[in-house]
């Protein structure tokens, strides 16, 4: 073949990959329109209230090649709800795209969708920051029943290297788990309950406060009990002044005492009237709490 014959063929060659990379792009380009488009038809369709023929052009776009439309069709998805959306999304825990799987978990926790809460517990262990945040809001719109299982997994002995990620859960969920939370202290010791008041010392709600003063009672961890109501900060002063009005005419003059060392330590000015009442009290030991803590409150 002569020189000139090589080089048309050459350019032909080039023209052709040329022309097939174009071919590419524009079917690539073609496929992300047709999911756009549809995705959006499936937008209008909820928006008409033509509900159920959105889910179901919503589910079958969890399989587009585009994360973006997947991750709008999730969202869709949790929107319309129905007894088909948990499962389509249930399936979709293994999506490879980040921010779909978060939205996935995220959604599955708002359909309150119960046959995929032992799945998303399980992937609390090796839990990325995004994922962690999806899976405490999807625990939180699970209410009881996930913070319990959280809380299970938590306690768990056969979890115990992995009781870390489970409180850091629990904490990052909120004021909710502080009723599941605090029945663990019932019957342990110091030492079994040290990472349990770390989770409730870390949750600043008057809710945990409340729950929390009944263990003053209890000599093993009261203790612990003063020092996470003083953690807690002004989200225990109420619930402290009222606990010490409502044991006005009570005999435990422990739990008295450690009512009113809890105001000092809080140095709550809110106490001070409620301490004076106390000023008179029969009790010796009583007196001497009450001067304690008015001292800390008041400098003096």
């Amino acid at each position: 073949m002569s020189v000139n014959g090589k080089t048309l063929a050459t350019r032909k060659g080039v023209k052709m990959r040329a022309f097939k990379h174009t071919i590419g792009w524009a079917l690539l380009i073609m496929i992300v329109l047709t999911g756009c488009a549809s995705i959006e038809k499936a937008e209008s369709l909820h928006r008409q209230g033509e509900k159920q023929e959105a889910l179901e052009m919503a589910i079958s776009l969890l399989e587009d090649d585009s994360s973006k439309v997947r991750l709008r069709a999730v969202k869709l998805i949790g929107k319309i709800g129905g007894s088909d959306a948990g499962p389509a999304l249930h399936q979709r825990l293994s999506e490879s795209d980040d921010r779909v799987r978060h939205e996935v978990v995220r959604n599955l926790g708002s359909l309150q969708y119960e046959p995929a809460i032992e799945d998303l517990a399980d992937l609390v262990p090796d839990s990325s920051t995004d994922m962690a945040r999806a899976l405490a809001d999807a625990f939180r719109d699970y209410g009881k029943l996930g913070i319990d299982l959280l809380v299970t997994r938590y306690d768990s002995p056969s979890q115990s290297s992995n009781r870390g990620a489970y409180k850091d859960l629990l904490i990052a969920v909120g004021p909710e788990i502080a009723d599941s939370v605090i029945k663990l202290l019932r019957g342990r010791s110091f030492f079994e309950n040290r990472d349990t008041f770390e989770i409730l010392r870390r949750i600043k709600n008057p809710r945990v406060a409340t729950l929390m003063l009944p263990y003053l009672a209890n000599e093993e961890i009261a203790d612990q009990v003063m020092e996470a109501m003083r953690h807690l900060g002004s989200n225990a002063v109420e619930a402290t002044i009222t606990a010490l009005q409502k044991q006005k005419k009570s005999s435990e003059l422990l739990v008295i005492e450690r009512l009113i060392r809890i105001l000092g330590l809080l140095k709550a000015k809110q106490g001070i009237e409620m301490l004076e009442s106390y000023s008179q009290h029969d009790s010796g030991r009583i007196r001497n709490a009450v001067e304690h803590s008015l001292f800390q409150i008041r400098g003096f």
